[in-house]
């Protein structure tokens, strides 16, 4: 087998000397949320419920949010976009990742608590391309600083996540390796 140039362009994150998130939290029911106040997403939740039975890894997906525009599609320099059947208490700043793969920093929720809301965004940061695509009417989001607990264990959870920090610059990315 020969060495190959990979042309795909590669994103740093700024993670590297940050300190990761430690949460400790009581979780009632399956499918409980945190979201995450503070920071715009995280990277590679884990955790664990501790009990005094035993301990039980806990489990994870991001909370997400539906596209609600019926009528004209969005474009990629939409600025305001409207959402449904999304979970309550968000806390903004934060990310948003479209099935198109783009994330979008949502800078202000015109209803934090509430299933429905219209979010102002910033569209294509960390690095990803502004995008129509993931942005039409039922499409899911998921936002990046709200984990859904999706273990059926409850009690004390103890959680540690990276927190998502800063945009590349253009020392941040590569676009050739070569072996």
């Amino acid at each position: 087998m020969t060495a190959a140039d990979l042309s795909a362009v590669l994103y740093k994150s700024k993670n590297q000397g940050v300190m990761p998130l430690n949460l400790m939290v009581t979780k009632v029911t399956q499918n409980d949320w945190i979201a995450i106040a503070g920071v715009r997403g995280v990277w590679f939740p884990v955790g664990v419920v501790a009990t005094t039975a035993a301990n039980t890894a806990e489990t994870f997906t991001y909370g997400t949010l539906a596209i609600n525009n019926a009528g004209t599609a969005y474009s990629a320099t939409d600025t305001s976009i409207v959402v449904g059947t999304v979970k309550a208490t968000r806390k903004v700043p934060y990310y948003v990742l479209t099935g198109g793969g783009e994330i979008m920093e949502v800078t202000a929720d015109s209803a934090p608590t509430t299933t429905a809301a219209t979010l102002t965004v910033r569209r294509g940061v960390l690095g990803t391309t502004a995008s129509a695509t993931g942005l039409a009417n039922t499409n899911v989001c998921h936002i990046l600083n709200q984990l859904i607990l999706t273990s059926s264990a409850v009690g004390t959870l103890l959680i540690r996540a990276s927190p998502m920090v800063g945009e590349p610059t253009p020392s941040d990315t590569f676009s050739t390796l070569s072996g």
